[in-house]
């Protein structure tokens, strides 16, 4: 039997969230959450502009989010949940309201690393000046993913193809489509996609009447839009091609090679992946390989006093350690669980979570842009 698709449990107030100072507190406050009752099955759409989210059908569109007023991204593996931060359109940077989701670890997992690479990848897309000349390798060892603690809608993210990255490669908008109901529909031999038909209306607070407790409330704004320029973006091929073959940013094919490139801020020159790292909350890291013949890596570190570099190595018997710790590990992945779960060794405990570097606090004054904009 298939595993259920991510469900939306709610969205809470934050107000006055300082990530260097409570990113932590935030943790707890989606811990309190973990056995909340009010969940309704939901599909996620993801995109360079933003995030969409869709009911178990696909089509009813219950909330958007403009990528540039998402502020952060997390997930807790244990609990089962991802969740990110963000404002309305027009709020005052004070008024945040954290949105919550469980699923299973492994596709939660993906949703987090979905968005992060959104992010980066939405960054690079206004500042081409930061691409590197040549991307560095990655090559950690992958593991493959387990079929049994993934849905179709994990394996669905796999198909994705490319996202685009703008300088010289103009405005493509292609969405990844995080789309368990398709692949079910497929199954069932259905018809498969939505229609861009849906009507989009001026922005409402939309289930505002599905979440009654005291603690959680929806804080989602209905997207809105020309309904000619939506259906442009759902027509957009999926396989995008670019004109520049170092402006091409691929959305890896597999969970792994999606982690490898968010750790790495992949596409970004390293110089400015630790300058983003610089901004980012506490134990946000960076790893990238190093050159030479040696298996070795760097990994930068956000600690309190700034971003600390630590040595990541190989050993003969295939094992990863930090340098000068006793401690080996399988895989690169799990020395970063590892050191993700408690913190110890020589720095702290490393975080997940990723601060979008791209959010603005404020939209423009224009009336006209925030109404062809808010998402």
């Amino acid at each position: 039997m298939g595993l259920l698709p991510p469900q939306y449990v709610g969205s809470f107030v934050l107000e006055e969230l300082e990530l260097q100072q409570h990113a932590g507190q935030l943790e707890e406050q989606l811990r309190a959450l973990k056995d909340c009752p009010r969940r309704k099955s939901v599909v996620l759409r993801f995109s360079l502009q933003g995030l969409k989210v869709y009911g178990a059908d696909g089509e009813t569109l219950l909330m958007a989010h403009a990528l540039r007023r998402i502020l952060y991204s997390t997930c807790l593996h244990t609990e089962h949940q991802f969740a990110f931060v963000a404002r309305n359109p027009c709020s005052p940077p004070s008024s945040l309201f954290c949105h919550l989701f469980v699923g299973p670890p492994a596709e939660v997992h993906v949703l987090h690393l979905l968005l992060c690479r959104s992010f980066q990848l939405c960054y690079l897309q206004a500042h081409p000046e930061l691409q590197e000349a040549e991307p560095d390798p990655l090559p950690l060892l992958r593991e493959p993913l387990n079929p049994e603690e993934v849905s179709r809608n994990v394996n669905a993210l796999l198909s994705l193809r490319r996202l685009p990255v703008v300088g010289p490669l103009g405005a493509g908008h292609v969405f990844a489509q995080h789309l368990l109901q398709e692949r079910r529909m497929e199954a069932e031999g259905r018809a498969v996609g939505w229609h861009p038909g849906n009507p989009y209306c001026s922005p409402v607070l939309v289930r505002k009447k599905a979440i009654r407790s005291k603690v959680l409330r929806s804080g989602a704004y209905r997207d809105c839009g020309a309904e000619s320029q939506l259906q442009q973006r759902e027509s957009a091929p999926s396989g995008w091609e670019s004109r520049s073959a170092r402006g091409l940013a691929l959305l890896p094919d597999t969970e792994a090679a999606l982690a490898e490139s968010v750790w790495a801020f992949a596409g970004i020159a390293r110089a400015g992946g630790v300058a983003l790292l610089h901004g980012d909350v506490p134990g946000a890291f960076l790893l990238r390989p190093e050159a030479g013949g040696t298996p070795r890596w760097c990994l930068w570190v956000r600690a309190p006093c700034g971003v600390v570099p630590y040595g990541v190595l190989r050993t003969q018997q295939g094992r990863f350690c930090v340098e000068h710790s006793h401690a080996e590990f399988r895989s690169m992945p799990a020395l970063l669980a590892h050191y993700s779960a408690v913190p110890g060794g020589c720095f702290c405990r490393l975080s997940v979570g990723h601060r979008n570097p791209g959010y603005e606090q404020r939209d423009e004054d224009s009336p006209a842009l925030v109404q062809h904009e808010r998402g």
